[in-house]
């Protein structure tokens, strides 16, 4: 998880469950279907010393738990919010922050001024149970353990394919579908879903090793080289709230792009040109590399033959480029047809 927060997550979608027949908070653990990862306690450890060394950050941490499939006792329901509160107190947005923290209207400027560093959302699966006589719903979690309902802020959407194509497609529409819900963050989920085997095909497929039920294969084919990244980047002026990945160490520099989407700082192109690797051609592509910015802050180039219009296959691009208020600097980029470059406030 520590690891996860340094590479540049900022939303994390936590599932816990119980272990069978205990009461104990230190038997809840992380799961995903079937799967059981580590003890719950130490990732929230893990939270608390990233924010705790990096007290600039804000998170969105949304905590689910099923009742029905990885069920825990009232007493567990009741001291892991506890724990959870205990873990981040003062850091969390609490009841007595609604009034202030509106989604459509709140800035991280201020979120940073009240010293604000995480927003904990819950599911319903934390409610509706009694511990020591007092019943805990999502009003009462609210005020005693600072966890809010995650449907008043957080409009997701489960696409449940294994197909990277339609995956792509169902984001754009549930995108423009939620685009006037600007109380609430719109959750786009780029996550592959493993699909059981459909018929003898399938079956065989899979025993040969053609088809994988395995996630990080299924990553993998939405990860192959600029088919994510191109969409993402193609709808860049789009309304991007929260984008859930998994395995994100598969695509750093979309994570950094993703993030240098919301730099405040202008990126100017003074000048850019591209040489050939003898030195005998020279050609300036200053308009389209300006074309190329998104958001007017971040360049992201995934083939330097096709988005600058080349017919060599590789080069140097030279580029003088500033972000606001700042010197201009030079950058000199060797690429050939492998090569991926990021320019972008970090």
């Amino acid at each position: 998880m520590l690891e996860q927060l340094r590479r540049g997550a900022r939303y994390l979608d936590l599932r816990v469950g119980g272990k069978k027949n205990s009461t104990l908070v230190d038997d809840t653990i992380i799961v995903h279907g079937m799967l059981k990862g580590a003890p719950f306690p130490s990732i929230l450890e893990e939270i608390d010393q990233f924010l705790t060394d990096n007290p600039g950050e804000f998170l969105i941490i949304e905590i689910i738990t099923d009742k029905n499939k990885h069920g825990m006792s009232n007493q567990q329901l009741h001291d892991v919010l506890q724990l959870i509160s205990s873990t981040f107190n003062h850091m969390m947005i609490s009841q007595e922050d609604i009034d202030w923290f509106k989604l459509n209207s709140v800035t991280l400027g201020q979120i940073s001024e009240k010293k604000k560093n995480a927003l904990i959302l819950i599911n319903d699966g934390w409610t509706n149970f009694t511990h020591d006589g007092k019943y805990y719903d999502f009003s009462t979690i609210a005020k005693d353990f600072g966890c809010h309902n995650h449907a008043h802020y957080m409009k997701n959407k489960w696409h449940n394919t294994k197909c990277a194509q339609t995956l792509l497609q169902s984001n754009e529409s549930f995108l423009a579908d939620g685009c006037s819900d600007s109380d609430k963050f719109m959750n786009n989920q780029f996550v592959m879903t493993p699909q059981p085997p459909k018929g003898v095909g399938d079956s065989i497929a899979m025993l040969l090793g053609v088809t994988s039920l395995r996630p990080v294969s299924l990553a993998r084919e939405l990860y192959r080289k600029d088919y994510l990244e191109t969409f993402i980047r193609d709808n860049a002026d789009n309304r991007w709230n929260i984008v859930l990945l998994d395995f994100i160490d598969l695509c750093p520099l979309l994570i950094r792009f993703l993030i240098g989407l919301n730099s405040s700082k202008q990126l100017k192109v003074k000048e850019a040109f591209v040489k050939s690797k003898d030195g005998s051609i020279k050609l300036d592509r200053t308009d389209i590399v300006n074309k190329l910015k998104r958001r007017s802050s971040s360049l992201y180039l995934l083939d330097f033959k096709k988005d600058l219009d080349l017919s060599l296959d590789e080069g140097t691009l030279h580029l003088k480029a500033q972000f606001h208020g700042e010197d201009v600097d030079d950058h000199i980029i060797p690429f050939n047809k492998d090569t991926e470059y990021l320019l972008c406030d970090m």
